[in-house]
């Protein structure tokens, strides 16, 4: 089915979710959010100006061999070099989008190709990137919107303060596992549903908010929750045997419709109608197509989204280089063997989606501290790492030093094994102590 197909019923949309991976190709990609200040004065990065965010995209364009891909008189909002992607998030910030990769060496090579380049077009302008999962310095007051019709509409449809911090300051890394058919996506989305709250407590970097102590170890998890209840929320019922890709759509198509995305750029703001009630209706003569539910799709900012052909795990905080590979292994190595999802059933066996929901809540707050059935989230992330561990050791995928893909998770091991704390937990400690409060330091950990 073509994306731009007409679509009137949710079994249109079933059908092309299952039949999107015919190949059966299996493999991982990578995103990356992550906030700019310029080293000399901490200040954040605008979008606009001869050291903006648009300046640094225009270097990549002239050094690096990216193309504009979409952009709109003198602004550019996606940038591409194959089938990677550079976007822009609220403030104009880049939000990597990588290639699918089939193995993490290839993956973690052409992370890195990235993060050099933008190191480098980073230091021409005297930026510092700043890879935590929520912007440490400043309020959202101080971080302008990029000219964008899309922020502008989202903002002004929820219309509350902490949906500025959702768009302006918090950074995720995503992942993303394709499946193969609709029984493998619901066996992979709820195996990493159950681990929810580990997964967030294990890879949290976002503890300062303002310059300060904010009142989370996880200030990112917070806000994405809070800005929009209804559409970060899994379904209650996500977790039952029974549940199917018809019911996951079914939940999506019954949110409200944010915006109609035009070609000609004049987007539509329909005012309470779901996407059921468009297929069924129609909007000002408009029917949805394929490409409409996956523009619907990317408003629904839940833990684990559905995209065309793959999940999308959301759970973790930006995190510096090293770590974010870490986090594309453990989550690899979480998904795509059955051994894994045998030993994560046992691990988790018997929590209902309210105590999993009820953990990671108070997860922010208390970290790997948080227990479970009587266990801490530290014993339960280490178990997870001995799982992911053996099931990439025995994927055998080698690189031309010897190493299988299980060496990926090297940083996140002595994170949890051997400091037996997360990022957040170590930068609180770090801030308190030999820091003395002192915001420059973070910046300086975060290189």
């Amino acid at each position: 089915m073509n994306p731009q197909t007409t679509i009137s019923s949710i079994n249109d949309i079933v059908k092309y979710y299952q039949d999107i991976n015919p190949d059966k190709d299996l493999y991982v990609g990578l995103e990356l959010e992550r906030s700019g200040v310029y080293l000399d004065s901490l200040e954040p990065v605008q979008y606009e100006g001869d050291k903006g965010y648009l300046a640094v995209f225009k270097k990549l364009v002239e050094e690096c061999g990216w193309e504009i891909e979409k952009g709109d008189g003198d602004n550019i909002s996606v940038l591409k070099r194959g089938e990677t992607r550079i976007t822009t998030e609220g403030d104009g910030r880049p939000e990597l989008s990588g290639s699918p990769m089939e193995n993490l060496h290839d993956l973690a090579r052409e992370f890195r190709l990235h993060d050099n380049e933008l190191i480098e077009i980073g230091n021409l302008f005297n930026i510092r990137w700043i890879p935590l999962g929520f912007q440490p310095l400043h309020e959202h007051g101080k971080i302008p919107y990029c000219p964008s019709n899309r922020y502008k509409l989202v903002s002004e449809y929820f219309s509350n303060e902490f949906t500025h911090m959702h768009m302006l300051q918090t950074n995720g890394v995503a992942i993303n596992v394709s499946y193969t058919d609709e029984k493998n996506a619901m066996l992979k989305a709820q195996a990493i549903f159950r681990l929810l709250p580990i997964l967030g407590a294990m890879c949290a970097s976002s503890p300062f908010q303002n310059g300060k102590r904010s009142p989370y170890l996880n200030m990112r998890r917070s806000v994405n929750v809070t800005f929009a209840e209804e559409r970060t929320r899994m379904p209650l019922e996500f977790l039952d045997e029974d549940y199917s890709l018809q019911d996951w759509i079914g939940h999506c198509i019954d949110l409200p419709v944010i915006i109609i995305v035009r070609e000609d750029g004049n987007d539509l703001t329909p005012k309470n109608l779901t996407f059921r009630q468009w297929m069924e209706q129609g909007f000002e003569g408009v029917s949805p197509t394929i490409y409409d539910f996956d523009q619907h799709i990317k408003t629904i900012w839940s833990d684990i989204r559905l995209r065309q052909g793959y999940l999308e795990y959301r759970i973790f905080d930006s995190l510096p280089t090293p770590l974010s590979m870490a986090v594309a292994a453990l989550t690899k190595g979480l998904c795509m063997s059955s051994v894994s999802w045998s030993a994560i059933a046992t691990l988790t066996k018997d929590w209902t989606v309210e105590e999993i929901i009820d953990c990671d809540r108070r997860s922010w707050e208390t970290g790997l501290q948080t227990m479970m059935r009587g266990k801490s989230l530290l014993y339960y992330a280490q178990e997870l790492l001995v799982i992911a561990n053996e099931a990439l050791h025995n994927l055998k995928h080698i690189d031309a030093s010897g190493n299988d893909e299980s060496v990926y998770l090297a940083p996140l091991k002595e994170q949890i094994f051997i400091k037996e704390k997360s990022p957040s937990a170590e930068l609180v400690e770090l801030w308190d102590g030999e820091w003395n409060k002192d915001t420059r330091r973070v910046v300086d950990w975060c290189k």
